[in-house]
């Protein structure tokens, strides 16, 4: 059986990842006071050097070596090699938080107790859908959300913005609909 590191390595390794950041990370930042930003589940690293261009200090934090290994020397990031199945996320810490195509339920009060006093989550993942049309690029049905689910996880937040909706997702130079919630709050 293939470690999730080794699965993680494979892929980023293999396959062409977006290099462009997440359009909800770059339409919301605004809302964000400079300071530590944190990428949960980093990968190659398009979240967190958008991050750091826009005057963020970031600790990204993937499993995969291979991912981390391109991130490591570049000013202000600061790359964690990590497993987030148990990864604790240091309380009052960051001004930004964002998650990307990541989920991983035992985070989710680290996430809010991780932000400072109005500190920003931007969360962006895949929710369970029964319609034909869309298709999302992972199969295992604990990585989906039910709906609504993110928005209930997250209300001790100030929810400055939540949807569910069909998402083009660029995958290996091809892409696919998914539904996806999009959730910004403020601590």
């Amino acid at each position: 059986m293939t470690s999730d590191k080794e699965k993680w390595d494979y892929r980023h390794a293999n396959n062409q990842t977006p290099t462009n950041p997440l359009e909800l990370l770059v339409q919301n930042i605004i809302f964000a006071k400079k300071g530590k930003a944190l990428d949960i589940a980093c990968g190659m690293g398009r979240n967190s050097l958008f991050m750091r261009d826009s005057g963020f200090i970031v600790d990204s934090v993937d499993i995969s070596p291979f991912a981390i290994s391109h991130l490591q020397n570049l000013p202000n990031i600061n790359p964690i090699c990590a497993d987030l199945d148990t990864f604790i996320i240091p309380k009052k810490s960051y001004y930004l938080i964002c998650n990307s195509f990541f989920l991983e339920r035992r985070l989710f009060p680290f996430i809010i107790q991780g932000l400072k006093k109005g500190g920003i989550l931007i969360f962006e993942t895949f929710v369970k859908n029964d319609n034909e049309t869309y298709n999302a690029p992972i199969t295992n049905p604990s990585h989906f959300l039910r709906k609504n689910e993110l928005l209930k996880a997250f209300l001790d937040l100030e929810i400055l913005f939540y949807e569910e909706k069909p998402t083009q997702i660029l995958n290996n130079q091809s892409s696919t609909f998914a539904v996806t919630a999009r959730l910004v709050a403020r601590a």
